[in-house]
């Protein structure tokens, strides 16, 4: 079935294990709307990164339900899901090609289309210091690149297809605080996109922002809410916070 993502994805009592007895994730429970923006938290080993390789059909053999627009994510056709959703990963593969060819990787987009992407990702911002601008080589896997050069054209790359979900999982931790700062301000001003962020930078001023923090804590959501709001329970999200700002 042709999956649709124009109201919402619900997770419903999600449970998964990669090993029988050694459960991931359990009691699992959010609902997603389009176009508004969530941040995912928690220490490592919580069910972060496997809670959003679910939500991109990676792992097929979960209890309870993913439901994209109402529909189980087991009766969609994969590779259509997979179309709808970009994935910004911590370490980002460059081929050994110009800086376009590593944002269009072989298919072709106008003009506008590429003047957008390099904007909105802060690709523009370097371009001008390139020896051949855009045309320039960014050497075997990146090599001729900053880390923050190299994540701003990852995001171009994902920003460019348009497509609807955007997963930045840990996407702007190895680089600087300014850079990331950056890339995920960006990222949270636009309006039609749904953007899901895995981070373990505790900007305050970012996590404002968003219209909603989910803190996992042994792979379970044990709370979820507007920055301001978890700040005020004083609960498991105020506690995390409190130690690691």
């Amino acid at each position: 079935m042709t999956p649709s993502f124009e109201n919402n994805i619900e997770i419903r009592d999600l449970a998964f294990s990669y090993e029988a007895d050694r459960p991931v994730l359990a009691n699992t429970n959010i609902v997603l709307h389009k176009n508004k923006k969530y941040a995912i938290v928690g220490q490592s080993g919580c069910g972060k990164s496997t809670l959003v390789r679910l939500l991109c059909g990676n792992y097929p053999l979960y209890d309870g339900s993913i439901l994209y627009d109402g529909t189980e994510l087991k009766a969609l056709d994969i590779d259509k899901l997979q179309s709808m959703i970009s994935v910004i990963h911590q370490n980002i593969y460059m081929f050994d090609d110009s800086i376009q060819q590593n944002i269009e990787l072989c298919n072709t987009f106008s003009q506008e289309e590429m003047e957008g992407a390099l904007k909105a990702s802060g690709v523009l911002q370097f371009l001008d210091k390139m020896p051949h601008g855009i045309k320039s080589q960014v050497g075997e896997n990146g090599a001729n690149l900053s880390g923050g050069q190299r994540q701003r054209i990852a995001v171009a790359r994902a920003l460019i297809r348009k497509k609807p979900i955007l997963i930045l999982d840990e996407g702007t931790s190895s680089v600087d605080r300014q850079t990331a700062y950056d890339i995920e301000s960006r990222l949270l001003d636009m309006n039609n996109l749904t953007l899901i962020t895995i981070t373990h930078h505790l900007n305050e001023d970012l996590l404002g922002r968003y219209d909603q923090i989910i803190y996992m804590e042994n792979g379970t959501i044990a709370e979820a809410g507007r920055f301001e709001e978890l700040l005020q329970r004083r609960a498991k999200f105020f506690e995390f916070y409190s130690l690691k700002k």
